[in-house]
């Protein structure tokens, strides 16, 4: 039967037409869509559910070589896997471990053996230290009650030197820790000053009871955190030792925040003084420095010029960059952009603005020549301005048929063909990805083609990224969804591939893509957005759910989206950053440039890296979209090109 089912799944590769048309009936998830393996499977796993064990074991018996038949293997051994010892455990754990439950499997395993003290069984599992805080204190209990203090102590050094509370299953090992002398008066001062940093004002106090050794400063340190401005009375920390420098630091640190002036003030105070050592006070410069660069404060400029050659830090050079483009101060643009380093002046970003900033019309040209050569943001415009093709770099990748007979030998496709039948996309996601960290970059690329053909787009994409396959633009950007954005494209009069760069930014077409304030979907929209858009257009939306509805998502984004162009008269440069950070945002950006930027200057400035970023990543993947019907189609319009932002 084994051999039955690969030569079935065999024929699917080599009649792709016919499982293209095929897999959206097998989404729909209707009664009659299932095969009789997968029906026999859903009912075996409504029955384990249930707990119908018998009904159960009927069922079972006829699935031997069904591929998710794994599944219901786990949930059947788990809890007698929880149970073993660590020996047989990790041998039974390791059945998994080409799959996403292996992770599972182990992860359960070593928080029951943890919370119950069986230390040796943890270890027979995990030799090494988990990643997981909570399996961290466990593993280090397990060190400790095995006889390997030292190791024990080390890692309760660390764990526990954090701004932050640690979990309660540390709590007993840095019991007997602190209970050994290992908790000492200078890891007290150290965890004081994260605690500080971090705002934590409970651990904070908690600690500070615990120093004998400091006492009169920890009272000076919460001081100074209740009131950052007492600071200003210098003669208070006239000390010159160490430990007062960390509470001036941490002080101005913490004023910074409500009172940067007056921070950047008493620094250069403290520093004539001396307060610091070389390595502490440029830190500390570099913190203000970039908070000032933050807030664009004109009054800060001399400060913040007058230290960053000494800071010599790209992120601050790039800041203070940006903030003259925002000012239109080419002079000082051309003061930083030989400051780069090589590293960040080999960014198109900066090689765009070199060439621009060049007054030899021919070295300009030439720059901009060889940046045109790059499929990006800055290459598509250097192409715009020389007149010259955009150059896609496409490795036009194809099919090897030597590869395409072996795609079947890691059985991790077959489950992944199941779960996509079976509409369980998440975990077919995870398979997925746990497939192509098992090849090499040929392989994952003969996948991301096959996934391409059953029109699983979301996996082409992320094929594309495991075997970091960046000029395989077939499985980079796919046309996923056709029908969806085509329809929403004719009934809000919304360009195809605008709203489909901005689905492909926001959600590389995992239509269950979830972010972590809650945007839903293919175009990535959050509950309140999609509830007030529905409204306004008479889009059927009953619950969150239907967000992660193609049909339904990709109807409401396009809604939304037209609405921007709408509020920004057409504007896509404008429409597109609203998308990402709310109409409020932009205008707000508009009021303080107000009319003196052009499009490149006010994308380049745009305060929000994430945004500024989008924006570039959106126009550029429409370009790409778009070449393949218009070579001649440009990024902006000339009402865009020409508008004074």
């Amino acid at each position: 039967m084994r051999t039955t089912w690969i030569n079935a799944c065999l024929s699917k590769v080599l009649t792709t037409t016919l499982v293209v048309f095929v897999l959206p009936v097998l989404f729909s998830n209707t009664a009659n869509a299932y095969t009789p393996e997968q029906q026999r499977y859903l009912d075996a796993k409504k029955a384990l559910d249930t707990r119908q064990m018998s009904r159960y074991q009927q069922l079972r018996a006829q699935l031997d070589d069904y591929p998710l038949t794994v599944y219901l293997d786990y949930h059947i051994k788990i809890d007698e896997i929880l149970n073993m010892p660590g020996t047989r455990a990790s041998e039974a754990i390791e059945a998994f471990n080409t799959m996403p439950l292996y992770n599972s499997a182990r992860y359960r395993y070593l928080m029951k053996a943890g919370s119950q003290s069986r230390w040796q069984d943890f270890l027979a599992v995990s030799p090494n230290s988990p990643n997981d805080m909570r399996l961290q204190c466990y593993h280090l209990r397990a060190q400790l009650a095995t006889g390997n203090k030292k190791a024990a102590y080390k890692g309760a050094d660390k764990l526990w030197l954090h701004g932050y509370s640690r979990p309660k299953e540390c709590d007993p090992l840095f019991t007997q820790w602190a209970k050994d002398g290992y908790r000492t008066q200078e890891l007290i001062w150290g965890r004081m000053l994260l605690s500080f940093n971090a705002g934590q004002s409970s651990l904070l106090s908690y600690l500070s009871n615990k120093i004998t050794k400091h006492r009169d400063d920890a009272q000076l340190l919460l001081a100074v955190y209740k009131d950052p401005n007492t600071l200003r009375h210098t003669k208070r920390f006239r000390s010159s030792q160490p430990i007062v420098a960390d509470i001036v630091d941490a002080g101005l640190r913490k004023l910074a925040k409500k009172d940067l002036k007056q921070a950047i003030k008493l620094y250069v105070k403290y520093d004539k003084a001396n307060r610091f050592n070389d390595t502490q006070g440029k830190q500390l410069n570099h913190y203000l420095v970039r908070r000032a660069l933050i807030n664009q404060d004109d009054n800060l400029k001399s400060h913040i010029d007058s230290s960053l050659v000494s800071l010599a830090s790209d992120e601050l050079f790039e800041m203070r960059m940006r903030w003259a483009i925002r000012q239109q101060d080419f002079v000082t643009l051309n003061t930083y952009l030989p400051l780069l380093s090589e590293q960040a002046m080999a960014n198109s970003r900066w090689q765009y603005w070199q060439a621009k900033m060049n007054s030899d019309q021919q070295q300009s040209e030439n720059q901009l020549s060889s940046l045109a050569q790059q499929r990006d943001f800055y290459g598509f415009n250097a192409a715009k301005q020389i007149k010259k093709p955009l150059s896609l770099n496409d490795d036009n990748l194809v099919s090897n048929p030597k590869l395409r007979e072996k795609l079947f030998d890691d059985a991790g496709l077959a489950r992944v063909v199941e779960l996509r039948a079976l509409d369980k996309f998440l975990d077919s996601r995870s398979e997925w990805i746990y497939l192509m960290r098992r090849h090499d970059g040929p392989m994952t690329a003969e996948y991301g083609l096959y996934a391409l053909e059953q029109g699983w787009y979301d996996l082409s994409v992320e094929s594309s990224i495991q075997g970091q396959q960046w000029n395989a633009l077939n499985l980079r950007f796919p046309k996923a969804a056709d029908a969806e954005f085509a329809r929403a494209s004719q009934k809000y009069k919304v360009d195809i591939n605008e709203i489909r760069a901005i689905s492909r930014r926001e959600s590389a077409f995992n239509h269950y893509a979830t972010s972590g304030v809650g945007a839903r979907g293919l175009m990535q929209l959050m509950p309140a957005t999609a509830k007030q858009t529905a409204k306004k257009n008479n889009i059927r939306f009953n619950d969150v759910q239907d967000l992660y509805k193609p049909q339904v998502n990709v109807m409401l984004g396009s809604a939304y989206y037209a609405e921007l162009l709408k509020q920004f008269d057409n504007n896509r440069v404008l429409a597109t950053a609203a998308y990402n950070a709310g109409p409020g945002s932009v205008r707000r950006w508009l009021k303080v440039s107000n009319g003196s930027l052009d499009a490149m200057s006010f994308i380049e400035t745009i305060p929000f890296t994430e945004t500024r970023e989008y924006v570039q990543a959106v126009l550029s993947y429409r370009m790409i979209y778009q070449h393949q019907d218009n070579p001649n189609a440009s990024m902006f319009t000339d009402k865009e090109w020409n508008y004074v932002y």
